[in-house]
Order: structure tokens, then sequence, then C-alpha cells
């Protein structure tokens, strides 16, 4: 078996070859941590609630996916479920036009409406807090978001 595991590995490190050394280090990490991840990290002991930010490492993703450790709102998760469904912050408020993109109220970030995803709950390191307080979002800000992912999750007209 780790003949088959070490060819594996050869042949990403041969595609590693053709991108810059940083780009190829930095996947390389992302790899060793995600197995301690997947095969070493237990789902966290504090609860994983609707509607609070928490801390998520997200990984080294693909184009304009959002990627690293960065806030994250739980969008929906139950408490016996190892999975949930989060909606990626940008670390800094982007204050542009487009409707999907929801500024928080009482948070320099932006809710990314079109990078919503499903999780382990193994990804979440720890709760997001402002002055050792945990953060939810708003009754505004819920209401924002929920238009924007109605809007955006619907289904495009049959034809």
């Amino acid at each position: 078996m780790y003949d088959k595991i070490n060819k594996q590995f050869d042949t990403t490190k041969d595609i590693l070859k053709n991108v810059t050394d940083d780009l190829a280090l930095e996947y390389a990490i992302w790899t060793k941590d995600k197995a301690k991840i997947k095969f070493t990290k237990k789902i966290p002991s504090f609860a994983i609630t609707n509607n609070y930010i928490y801390w998520c490492n997200l990984g080294i993703n693909i184009g304009s996916e959002q990627n690293k450790i960065r806030p994250v709102l739980v969008a929906k998760t139950k408490k016996e479920s190892s999975v949930c469904t989060i909606l990626p912050l940008t670390s800094e408020r982007i204050n542009d036009t487009r409707w999907y993109h929801i500024d928080l109220e009482n948070q320099n970030s932006t809710v990314l409406i079109e990078q919503l995803r499903n999780i382990s709950k193994l990804r979440i390191i720890s709760p997001f807090r402002l002055k050792g307080k945990l953060v939810k979002i708003t009754l505004n800000d819920w209401n924002k978001i929920n238009f924007s992912m109605q809007k955006y999750y619907r289904l495009t007209k049959w034809q």
C-alpha cells in the first residue's frame, strides 16, 4: 500500500515543480494540515450554533474560493451533525455594490453569499470573540443574508 501512496505523492511533487516555490510549499503544508485535521482532530467541544461566527481552517482552495484560516458564519447546523453549512467572511469589509456581498453591521467583514459551502466541523477552530463575547450577526444582517441567499440560490427559469 505504501508504494501506491508514495506514487501519488511523487506525482503530486512532479505537478508542484511547475509552480512557484512559495505556492508549492503552501500546498504541501496544507496537505499535511488537512491530514492532521482529518485523522487526529476531534469535533470541537464548544457549541457550534447557527448565526454565530467562528474561526475556520478552509485550507488551500482552487481559483477564487476563500482560503486559509478565516472567520465564517455558520448558516445551518444541527447539534448531532458532524457537518455545517458556512458562509466565509472577508477579513475586511469590501464595501462593493454586489447585492450578494453583505457588509455586516457590527463587524469589519463582508459575508460572501456566493461562497456558501458545507464543511466538516473538524475545520472549526474556535468561536470568534469580540471583547470576550461570542459574535452573532444582528437581526438586520440575518434578514439581508436570507434575502440574498434566497435570490442567489434560486434555480434559474427552466427552459
